[in-house]
């Protein structure tokens, strides 16, 4: 959403323009491990998967991304411009520490492997006239692990030689992306405590090696995402360059999830806009009738634009300031929704609209009410799934006011307060 409305000058803006075209998924090629001494089935497990950037199967990810805050715009701001710095060859890489490592760490489910790659192609657009293509090289690290005794640190050894030879030429920038590093990366200190394997930690001094290698290629990125960042190596976090929380989204971020979602399934004809029987407007008694009638023009404005051209779930900020007066319209629903739901993972939330459509309705298409009332029901028996987790993430961000004023608002008592639609807005006044 954009908030800054201000205008500005074309002489004091300075434009940045990439102009970029999509490789087909055609150029993806998975590479393969040869390794004697290992079976078939094993030896058929892909252990690279390079993807020719930017790439049409990543268009829309970036978008997709939903955070409480700009974390994505954030991290692609910052790797673009050390990567611009770094570009300078008079820069002494032994005296400034820069390794082009990225970790991304928080609960599973919360969009860490999307964001990966979505960064990646993003950085290949921006960084544009430093390079003619990229590569997306995916990392599959349990099919690094090897049954034999000795083998995991050889694979490991062999799968970075790998990248080192896509990033001979120097005009691609290689975007690599381990999932889940904590597989390769795990505690020697740990491991030697409890008599674990060697073969574990070989594997990862093997990785640390193949790190200080990669820190020498200018072309090269490394971005890692883990949900168990206390089971790492204290080397590997030691090289990390920037260490980024993902948190499970709050109740703003939910509610976007939920809209693009639903409006998605609009568009698709799934569900079909229709009035709800529920759907009347509730003035409050305690507000007087002539601030009712001073901007009841804004209201019934907004309301009569939904129903003969608008057929989706409005924004947020229209949501808070112009729909209070109808606690039973589309958005509001989808808004108390979001606000049940805080504690959930983006993987969880982005299924759910679907699944209660599956689950709990039975013709098609359906109308928008009767799949909002599924949605309810399939937030019920998730949440009953989670209820420990939900409990001990929600208290995190809601505190008491917050939920006095939730019961208010769903008992009617909360008053009617007229304001004009804004960019800035708070969501405990919603």
């Amino acid at each position: 959403m954009i908030t800054d409305v201000r205008g500005f000058d074309i002489s004091d803006v300075k434009l940045d323009v990439q102009a970029y075209y999509f490789q087909e998924g055609d150029h993806d090629s998975p590479s393969k491990r040869r390794t004697a001494g290992i079976d078939a089935d094993e030896d058929d497990m892909p252990q690279l998967r390079v993807t020719m950037l930017p790439s049409r199967s990543l268009n829309g990810a970036w978008d997709s991304l939903v955070f409480d805050d700009p974390i994505p715009s954030r991290l692609l701001k910052f790797m673009t411009r050390m990567m611009t710095l770094f570009r300078n060859p008079a820069i002494n890489s032994s005296v400034i520490n820069w390794n082009r490592l990225m970790l991304l760490h928080g609960p599973p489910g919360t969009g860490k492997s999307t964001l990966a790659k979505a960064l990646a192609q993003k950085l290949t657009i921006r960084l544009g006239k430093h390079f003619t293509q990229g590569k997306l090289v995916e990392i599959n690290a349990q099919a690094v692990l090897s049954k034999w005794f000795g083998e995991s640190s050889k694979l490991v050894g062999r799968m970075f030689d790998a990248v080192l030879a896509l990033a001979e030429e120097e005009t691609t920038l290689v975007c690599l992306v381990i999932d889940e590093v904590e597989t390769l990366t795990s505690s020697r200190e740990k491991a030697s405590n409890s008599n674990e394997c060697g073969d574990a930690v070989r594997a990862t001094n093997q990785v640390l090696t193949a790190l200080d290698q990669l820190r020498h290629r200018q072309n090269v990125i490394v971005i890692c995402t883990s949900n168990l960042i206390e089971t790492i190596d204290v080397a590997f976090l030691d090289r990390v360059d920037i260490k980024q929380f993902v948190p499970c989204p709050r109740a703003e971020a939910i509610f976007d999830i939920f809209r693009s979602s639903i409006n998605e399934l609009i568009r698709c004809e799934l569900l079909v806009p229709s009035p709800d029987p529920k759907d009347v407007v509730v003035w409050h008694p305690r507000v007087p009738m002539k601030v009712h009638y001073e901007h009841a023009w804004e209201t019934d404005a907004c309301w009569r634009k939904e129903f003969a051209e608008a057929k989706f779930i409005f924004p947020l900020h229209v949501t808070i300031t112009n729909l209070n007066h109808r606690p039973n319209s589309p958005s509001r629903r989808v808004l108390r929704a979001a606000k049940r739901c805080v504690g959930l993972s983006g993987r969880t939330l982005r299924r759910l609209p679907f699944l209660a459509l599956a689950m709990y309705t039975d013709r098609e298409p359906c109308k928008v009410y009767e799949g909002l009332a599924a949605l309810s029901r399939a937030i019920d028996v998730e949440l009953k799934k989670n209820e420990p987790m939900q409990e001990r993430i929600k208290d995190s961000y809601v505190d008491e006011k917050d939920m006095e004023e939730e019961e208010l608002e769903e008992d009617g008592e909360r008053p009617y307060t007229p304001t004009v639609q804004h960019p800035y807005y708070d969501m405990t006044n919603s």
